[in-house]
């Protein structure tokens, strides 16, 4: 005779459906909550270096310009205290993500929130860092090449502030001229002629052949830009120490 099983001694509140169905929804769930839970992988990122080229994934440097399909792409404010030191990169004290630019607040995982939303922000306004603003602003782009299939890595491409109203103008134009998202364009990636340093500029877009496949990938894009960035390594800057030369100068 079968011994009966013995009922837990853990009480549970709401028992979980068994369902098939019921499970995958609620894995499909799961995967888009852990998306801002880890960082994504260093590899996945094109540089761009102050020589005016891009260091690819692969490790190619290439002068560019590249061409580009941008499945979808957010805006980032990120605010570091202290000089910056390229040596010794540290997590920001204060960031947002987001795709509405002017409805951006602080991540509720930032170290220390600088105000209730971006726009008010002291530190997010013209002249808070000289001729610029402390709260760096950038547009973070999941992108790939134009004849990418279903596995083809997405990357990441990142604006500088200087160039986000050129990328912002790209944008607004595709809308204008070809009425799509743009997804629906194959965009040519290069650098400013005009400027010294390196200044992203977008241009002479075409229709995107494989849009459809594209399009499939952009769930994907999004669960990569909504990563945020790891703050564990998080350090308050040390007060300075009354007497102190740095102090007296004050």
């Amino acid at each position: 005779m079968a011994t009966k099983a013995k009922p837990p001694t853990t009480a549970v509140a709401v028992k979980a459906s068994t369902n098939l169905v019921s499970i995958q929804e609620q894995m499909k769930a799961q995967l888009l909550a852990q998306a801002g839970k880890t960082a994504p992988a260093s590899g996945n990122a094109i540089r761009v270096t102050q020589d005016k080229h891009f260091m690819l994934p692969d490790g190619t440097k290439t002068p560019g310009p590249l061409q580009l399909v941008i499945l979808d792409f957010v805006s980032k404010n990120a605010f570091y205290e202290g000089a910056f030191d390229a040596k010794n990169i540290k997590p920001p004290t204060c960031f947002s993500i987001g795709a509405d630019i002017k409805g951006m607040v602080p991540s509720k995982n930032a170290p220390v929130s600088q105000a209730p939303d971006c726009a008010s922000c002291p530190n997010n306004q013209f002249g808070s860092d000289g001729d610029g603003k402390a709260c760096k602003n950038c547009r973070i782009l999941a992108v790939l090449p134009p004849d990418a299939d279903e596995n083809t890595p997405i990357w990441t491409l990142t604006t500088s502030p200087t160039a986000n109203k050129g990328f912002d103008g790209f944008v607004t134009s595709v809308a204008r001229v070809f009425q799509t998202i743009p997804l629906g364009v194959v965009a040519t990636v290069g650098f400013d002629p005009n400027v010294t340093y390196a200044k992203l500029v977008f241009s002479d877009p075409q229709p995107n052949p494989l849009f459809a496949t594209h399009f499939g990938r952009q769930a994907e894009a999004q669960g990569m830009l909504a990563v945020e960035p790891d703050v564990s390594g998080y350090e308050a800057p040390k007060p300075i120490a009354r007497g102190s030369k740095v102090a007296a100068r004050r």
